[in-house]
Order: C-alpha cells, then sequence, then structure tokens
C-alpha cells in the first residue's frame, strides 16, 4: 500500500512537471512577427490602443516644446493599417496642454478619447470647469470631431478611463478632488468618480466614491447582473468605507455595485505595508480576479512578495462574494508594476502585461541597461494558470526605457498586439537595442508597436496553381497574364518562372505579366507563393504553359487527308481547302481556342471552306474535321 502511495505520488509530480514543460514549450514558436515605430521630433509615447476596421488607433502623448514656455503635451491620434502601415495621424488641444487616458471603440464606427485638459481654446472649445477637466472627444473614422465636452469641477480631474457599457453607453472613470460642477460630493483629497454617459455626451449617471484619504481607481468592469465591480484603494477606514483595515500605508478596497451604483458589499485587502488596486480587473464565473500592487513582507492576506525596496504585482482571485481563493505575488526584487491589466484565456490561464526593473524572481529575459549597468523598464507578459502557478515569462524591450500603454489587444490567445513608449536607437545602438527593430537619427522617446504571436498557427496557405494559357505563340501572344485566388492568411506573394531563359515575371500580389523571350521554345512553368508576417508558404503547383514559335507552323495530317489551311497567321479571314478530289457532302469543321471551348464551326463545301476571323481575339487557335473516317487537326494564329 505504501508503494502505491509513492508511486501516485510520484506520477502526480511528473505530471506536473510535463505539462508546465509543455506549456512552456509551447511559447517556443511565439515570436515577434512585426514591428514598427512612429513618432517625430518630440518625445512621444503610447497610452492606449482600440481596433478599427482597417486596423488600429493608437492614442499617445506628444511633448510640444513652446519658445515662450518650456514645455506642455498633447493628444496624438495615430491610425495604422493591420500591417504597420500609417493611414493618418492627428493631434489634439490647446495651447496649454493634455494629458491622455484612453480610447474607445463603440462598434459603430465612431471612437471616444479621454483626456485631461488644461486648455480652453484650440479643440477645446466647451466649458472649462478650471484646474484640468476631464475632456472626452467623440471621433470618426478619419479623425473628425464630431463633439467634445469637458466634464469636471473647480478642483482637478484626471484624465479618465473609459468601458462600453452593454446598453451602448459610455463608462468614465477616474479620480477626482471637485465636489461641485459635474461632479455631486467630494469625501477627502482624491475621490472615485464614475460618470455615464450616452452617445451624444449627456450625463446619465455620476457618482463619487472614497472617504477623507486617497482614492484613484484604475479599472473596472461591468457585471453580468447589470452592476460593477472594482478594485481601489482605501488608506484608512472611515465614511463610506468599511472592512477590517490591515494596518499598512493603504488597502486594496473591493467594492461591488448594484444596477443602481449602490454598494452591494465591500472588502479591504492587504498587509502592512502599500496596497491598492492598479489596472485589470475580471469577472469570472464564480468571482473575481483583480490585479494590485503590493510591497507588504508576506503578512495578511500578502504572500510571496519578493523581498526587495520596490512593489511587486498581486493577483487576487476572490469569490463571488469576496472570499481569497487564491493569490499570487509577482515579480522580482525591484519595481514591478501591472501597467496594461490581465486577460483571461479559453483555458481559463490568464495573460498579465506589465512593466519591470527586476531580473530577478519570476522575470526572465530583462534586459539590462548596457555596459553602464542601468536599470530601465522592460515590457513583461507573463502567463498564470487558473490555480496562479507561473507557466511562463517573457520581456520586451532593450536597455532603454520600454513601458507597456495601458492595454495591449488581445486578437486571440496566441496572437497579441503591443503598443508602448520606448526610447529611441542610433545604429551604433544595435547590442543595446535588443527587440527593437526601429532605426532613429536621435535620442529621446517614440512609439513603438509590436505583434506577438506563435507564428506556428499564422503561416500563410500555399496558393491553388496559378491559372493561365495552356499553350501560345510568343510572336503573336508577346506576354501573357497568369492569377490566383486570394487567402486572408497572406500579406502577398511571390511568382516564379521556370526556366529562367523562357522570360521574365513581374507580379502584382494575386496577378504576375510573363514577357516571353522570342527565341524560347518548350515548357514554362509557373508558380506563386503566398508571404506574411510570419514567414513564406511552399511553392504551388506549377501551371505549365507551352510556348511555340508559329512561324511556318506545319500542319499535323493522315496519310491520306490533305487540307491546306491559309494564310496562316491570318488577319481577316482563313481557308481551308482540300487538296483530294472535292467530295458532293458536307465535311464539319470545328474550331476550339487554347482552353479548349469551341468557338465555331462551319462546313466544308465542295471541299473548301472559308472562315471569317475579325471578331477572334488574336491567339492560336486549332481545328479539327474528319472525312470517310480519316482525321486531321493543326492550329492556326490570328492577329
Amino acid at each position: 500500500m505504501k508503494t502505491n502511495k509513492i508511486y501516485i505520488l510520484l506520477s502526480i509530480f511528473f505530471l506536473i512537471i510535463f505539462l508546465n514543460s509543455t506549456a512552456l514549450h509551447a511559447q517556443d514558436n511565439w515570436q515577434i512577427s512585426w514591428q514598427q515605430c512612429y513618432g517625430s521630433e518630440w518625445d512621444e509615447e503610447a497610452v492606449a490602443i482600440t481596433e478599427t476596421p482597417q486596423g488600429y488607433l493608437v492614442l499617445a502623448n506628444i511633448k510640444n516644446f513652446d519658445p515662450n514656455f518650456d514645455f506642455f503635451w498633447d493628444a496624438v491620434v495615430y491610425h495604422i493599417d493591420k500591417k504597420g502601415n500609417l493611414l493618418w495621424k492627428r493631434i489634439y488641444g490647446g495651447s496649454n496642454g493634455e494629458y491622455p487616458g484612453d480610447i474607445l471603440s463603440d462598434k459603430q464606427g465612431y471612437y471616444y478619447l479621454s483626456i485631461k485638459t488644461y486648455s480652453n481654446d484650440g479643440d477645446v472649445q466647451s466649458v472649462y470647469h478650471g484646474a484640468g477637466d476631464r475632456w472626452i472627444v467623440k471621433i470618426d473614422i478619419e479623425g473628425n470631431i464630431i463633439w467634445e465636452r469637458c466634464y469636471g469641477g473647480s478642483g482637478e480631474e484626471y484624465a479618465a478611463r473609459l468601458k462600453l457599457l452593454s446598453d451602448g453607453n459610455i463608462l468614465a472613470y477616474s479620480a477626482t478632488t471637485s465636489g461641485d460642477g459635474d461632479v455631486p460630493v467630494n469625501y477627502g483629497y482624491l475621490d472615485n468618480w464614475l460618470l455615464i454617459i450616452n452617445p451624444d455626451g449627456e450625463i446619465l449617471q455620476s457618482r463619487v466614491f472614497g472617504n477623507i484619504g486617497q482614492n484613484n481607481i484604475f479599472d473596472i468592469t461591468e457585471t453580468r447582473d447589470g452592476g460593477f465591480f472594482f478594485a481601489t484603494k482605501a488608506s484608512e477606514v472611515e465614511g463610506m468605507v468599511e472592512g477590517d483595515y490591515h494596518g499598512g500605508q493603504s488597502d486594496v478596497w473591493a467594492v461591488k455595485l448594484d444596477t443602481k451604483l449602490e454598494i452591494e458589499w465591500q472588502k479591504l485587502y492587504g498587509g502592512s505595508g502599500l496596497d491598492y488596486g492598479t489596472q485589470g480587473v475580471i469577472e469570472l464565473d464564480n468571482g473575481y480576479i483583480f490585479l494590485a500592487s503590493t510591497d507588504s513582507p508576506n503578512d495578511g492576506d500578502v504572500w510571496g512578495y519578493h523581498y526587495g525596496d520596490k512593489p511587486d504585482i498581486w493577483v487576487v482571485r476572490i469569490d463571488s462574494i469576496g472570499n481569497i481563493l487564491w493569490q499570487k505575488c509577482l515579480g522580482g526584487s525591484s519595481w514591478d508594476y501591472p501597467m496594461a491589466g490581465i486577460y483571461q484565456m479559453q483555458d481559463s490561464s490568464f495573460m498579465v502585461v506589465a512593466e519591470t526593473w527586476s531580473s530577478d524572481g519570476d522575470v526572465q529575459g530583462y534586459h539590462h541597461g548596457g555596459s553602464s549597468g542601468n536599470s530601465a523598464y522592460d515590457i513583461w507578459m507573463s502567463r498564470l494558470s487558473a490555480d496562479g502557478e507561473l507557466l511562463w515569462s517573457r520581456c520586451f524591450g532593450g536597455a532603454g526605457w520600454e513601458r507597456p500603454a495601458y492595454n495591449v489587444l488581445q486578437l486571440a490567445d496566441d496572437n497579441w498586439l503591443i503598443a508602448a513608449g520606448a526610447s529611441k536607437y542610433k545604429l551604433s545602438d544595435s547590442l543595446l537595442s535588443g527587440d527593437m527593430a526601429c532605426v532613429s537619427e536621435e535620442y529621446g522617446r517614440q512609439i513603438w508597436l509590436y505583434n506577438f504571436k506563435d507564428c506556428a498557427n499564422y503561416m500563410p496557405a500555399t496558393p491553388q496553381p496559378p491559372t493561365g494559357p495552356d499553350t501560345l505563340c510568343h510572336t503573336v501572344d508577346s506576354t501573357s497574364v497568369y492569377q490566383i485566388a486570394g487567402d486572408s492568411t497572406a500579406w502577398g506573394y511571390h511568382w516564379l518562372l521556370e526556366p529562367t531563359e523562357a522570360g521574365t515575371i513581374t507580379a502584382d500580389s494575386l496577378q504576375a505579366m510573363v514577357k516571353w523571350n522570342s527565341s524560347y521554345q518548350g515548357p514554362a512553368h509557373i508558380s506563386a507563393a503566398a508571404w506574411n508576417d510570419c514567414g513564406e508558404s511552399a511553392w504551388s503547383t506549377a501551371k505549365t504553359t507551352m510556348v511555340y514559335s508559329c512561324v511556318g507552323m506545319p500542319e499535323q495530317k493522315e496519310t491520306g487527308l490533305a487540307v491546306a489551311v491559309y494564310p496562316n497567321p491570318a488577319k481577316d479571314y482563313i481557308i481551308f481547302e482540300m487538296q483530294a478530289k472535292a467530295v458532293a457532302t458536307a465535311t464539319p469543321i470545328d474550331i476550339f481556342d487554347i482552353y479548349g471551348r469551341k468557338v465555331a464551326s462551319l462546313p466544308m463545301v465542295s471541299g473548301k471552306a472559308v472562315l471569317d476571323v475579325k471578331s477572334f481575339s488574336n491567339g492560336v487557335y486549332f481545328y479539327q474535321l474528319s472525312h470517310k473516317g480519316r482525321h486531321q487537326a493543326g492550329k492556326f494564329v490570328v492577329q
């Protein structure tokens, strides 16, 4: 019995090792399939990204310099196609500075920008409340402003994050210090302000959550029951904040709201350090998962903290009433922060997208600061199982500062698009640029967009054989066109002509043109291969064309049946004349094009027939006739 228990335990142990190694090995085919950088002579940093039918909209900040001041920031939007090509770019703002927060698609062809503004001119034409407003701008697919409006009070409003709600309205949420104007109340220094507007910008609901301490919301999710759940920050139990406080600088304050934005339940989580909710909240089938920042030294609710002088990412899984099911600290001995949130995958695992300064602990592949040894941010992606086990970890960047936007696009579980702020690297910095393939002429900050995917699942399909002529006379058809059917997995196509001495081939995606060499006769083989960001397909089965020089082309005749065909080549008409004694009965002649389609039929009467070819396209044609069991077939040319 004891032996059986040992055997079972060993089997489970090796099964766990196998599953983990399989998960790690499954990432071996993942790669940056394409990347592109965008920017100007000024510093720019990606803030958020959303999809469009043509590609992606990236919201970023841009630092503008003014000789009368020092510098100020504007918001800039880039529209980029699915291959990374820039479609258009537009700057939004006024004269006093804007700080972008989010961009949202309404799935109806319009997009919402959320920006903190200090301006009351330029694009900011609505009523400005003072001290920094929440500015929301609705644009169309070309970047034209549909409407814009400032929301806030006499205090300061942070740039809002945006959510599209199930009823088509928009939730804007961030911190505020106001208690007037559009903000119904202020409980202390910094409160959580939830604002619901309709697609025309009209306020539907406005609620504030907080107390006398600092409360700052970074993420929220609409729940299946029509309510909301968020995890924010509370530094004391006071006012509407209730629960068991853990005695540190702050706790995570988790709140479940009903459909009327009333608190259903709330709970505090943390230890003796600084704990607060960050970007990253998901409703699950039987509860929630949220991300937080923690430096609590393995006490209270926090276990697994990587000792150092900087915070860890804290992943907390709770049930539907707030009980902790599991928790995990992610990171190393330096700064780790969940900048871009958490995303659930089809197998119930989770992807956490963060920034890191750590080169140890859970962090793998950190790019150190070159020979100087200076540390800087890397983008860090880590995958957790449904039970919180670390399955995989990878860093992206170079020796400079690379930080993700507030969100990434989960195009599929094995296909991610990341927008980031990144350092500019010169050609001489090739040993420092790491994953970045962009080369700049000056140093500074730029937008880095890259696609990270499992290319084993995204290789282009091999094209079907091209279509084109089966046979031709190059004295008549000096060029020929070949075509293939398109495929959604392909970005483009390569074409091949063999042997090369047959002619030259030029391609335009799905179509290629061959210019034939006048000295070549024989078979020519034309094939195509598809390519995309992951690689190139195999070559298609070749289309074979028989190439002839039709000058002095002899007729193929059977003994005893001789028919003269002239003039050949023909222009207006062609004559078929039997050389033997004329026969009284009509003999049918059938005419075919190079694709084998019958294009004409006429009788030979008294041993002669005349075919009008003025309506025929230039090219090679075939004829056949039969007389008393004897047959003749041949070719003629119309030009």
